[in-house]
């Protein structure tokens, strides 16, 4: 089940369900089962997050906590959070001409990505990584195949 936590609004033509299809393709595609969880949030709440847990004093686009356990109620392996900034992701798309839709998707297939074990800590991981993250934008009809944060 992908859980969808929503702490700061989506614009009214995005529907949760436009969050849970790319989570559930990307699990898909990577042969990983289990549950997620999604995290709508702002500037300030991801940037408090990047300081407390990489070390890092800055604004991010997406931020994935790798969980890896089992739900002890439903005996159902719970991937972990990805936490995005609705914020951040639409003046990325705004300042790189992509739709909010299009980019939304793509951090959300990145963070899911990254519960799915993926990494991009080397140029061999990082390039298999975004292999896969293009191969699911692209089943997905979406023409961006943009790095988080590259421009």
């Amino acid at each position: 089940m992908i859980h969808i936590s929503r702490r700061s609004a989506l614009p009214e033509d995005m529907s949760l369900s436009d969050i849970r299809l790319p989570a559930r393709e990307t699990l898909k595609r990577s042969g990983i089962q289990g549950d997620l969880t999604v995290v709508l949030t702002d500037n300030r709440t991801i940037q408090n997050l990047n300081r407390e847990f990489r070390k890092i004093d800055s604004i991010t686009d997406v931020l994935s906590f790798q969980s890896d356990e089992i739900d002890p109620q439903t005996n159902i392996r719970y991937l972990g959070d990805i936490i995005i900034s609705v914020e951040k992701a639409n003046e990325q798309a705004k300042q790189n001409g992509r739709s909010f839709f299009n980019e939304m998707t793509m951090l959300i297939v990145h963070g899911c990505l990254h519960l799915a074990g993926f990494d991009h800590a080397s140029n061999e991981e990082k390039e298999s990584m975004r292999r896969i993250q293009e191969d699911v934008l692209l089943s997905l009809g979406v023409a961006n195949y943009a790095w988080p944060e590259d421009s």
